[in-house]
């Protein structure tokens, strides 16, 4: 099987695309403990923002989000390019939020210094939920400053971490980990797909089986191209045959196509286009379309609805 996500979205961006946290109101808060209060600190109230920031990335709001930016903000992406002001901010995040469907991500400060009493530098990380594991994805550097009694995000940096783009790219996939079933008539199909152990790779293992035939495993494994910033696949049928695949996700669609080409056990140049369109984390549809065996029109499969197996 075959998913691709064409381009990484800047993962930065996507931990600050949530609803903003009131820094003002969150200053001003008070601890209960046994009938006393206590006013929070600085360093309470900026950490305090960093938790309702990851806490809300689920809600996805644009408006609030932005919010907690000054007015002539920056924000410099891992490719280095500046996005400059609240409207400029907006769009960009807009943009993100229509381009990726969601995930889990989390925001770990590793040290908060105050250069002035309204000015606080925050470093630490962002890191994407693989399974039950978070696997930092990239290095933040963010500039906060308080006016009018509130604090307001006026510049953050984002770095990549190259020991974690393969896992942080290939985490597109981490949806499809698990065993999957499909039925006919005639037949059924069986995939187990994990991690390598290195989880620099997705191995997949797919066992047909036939009333008339004996079963038939074939195997897959994806993985990331640096050179062309894509997710591709090789994969290697039981009679012999091979071949690799190039992905591309649809704009605004939980849908992955997959453009193959290939050699069959007797020589023959295979080509195929491979849909799988997400319906539910536990059920898509896979049909192969515009095939061809050496130069010629093969017909188009039929879509076929595959399920996750639950424990």
């Amino acid at each position: 099987m075959l998913w691709n996500r064409k381009a990484a979205i800047t993962l930065f961006a996507l931990w600050l695309i949530c609803p903003a946290v009131n820094a003002q109101s969150a200053e001003t808060r008070t601890k209960t403990t046994t009938g006393s209060s206590a006013v929070m600190t600085p360093d309470d109230t900026v950490r305090n923002i960093l938790l309702g920031l990851e806490a809300a990335i689920a809600s996805r709001n644009v408006d609030n989000t932005i919010v907690l930016f000054a007015e002539d903000a920056v924000f410099i992406d891992q490719a280095g390019d500046e996005i400059c002001g609240r409207k400029a901010l907006h769009e960009r995040f807009d943009q993100l939020f229509k381009a990726d469907s969601g995930r889990v991500i989390g925001i770990h400060p590793q040290s908060i210094s105050f250069l002035a009493d309204n000015v606080a530098l925050i470093r630490g990380e962002v890191s994407r939920k693989l399974e039950q594991e978070d696997l930092p994805v990239s290095r933040f550097s963010m500039v906060m400053a308080k006016k009018n009694n509130g604090w307001l995000v006026n510049e953050i940096t984002e770095t990549a971490m190259k020991s974690a783009q393969t896992e942080s790219h290939l985490q597109e996939l981490s949806w499809m980990i698990g065993r999957w079933s499909a039925n006919k008539p005639d037949g059924s199909a069986e995939l187990n797909i994990e991690w390598a152990p290195s989880k620099k790779f997705i191995l997949s293992k797919c066992t047909l089986s036939k009333q008339t035939m004996q079963p038939q495993i074939d195997t897959q494994v994806i993985g990331w191209d640096p050179q062309h910033n894509s997710i591709i696949s090789w994969h290697f049928d039981c009679n012999g045959g091979f071949g690799n695949g190039a992905w591309n996700k649809q704009p605004n669609e939980e849908k992955w196509t997959v453009e193959v080409a290939g050699v069959s056990a007797d020589g023959n140049n295979t080509t195929a286009s491979n849909v799988f369109t997400l319906k539910t984390r536990d059920e898509f549809v896979w049909q192969s379309t515009h095939r061809s065996l050496d130069g010629a029109i093969v017909g188009d499969t039929e879509a076929i609805t595959v399920r996750r197996v639950k424990p």
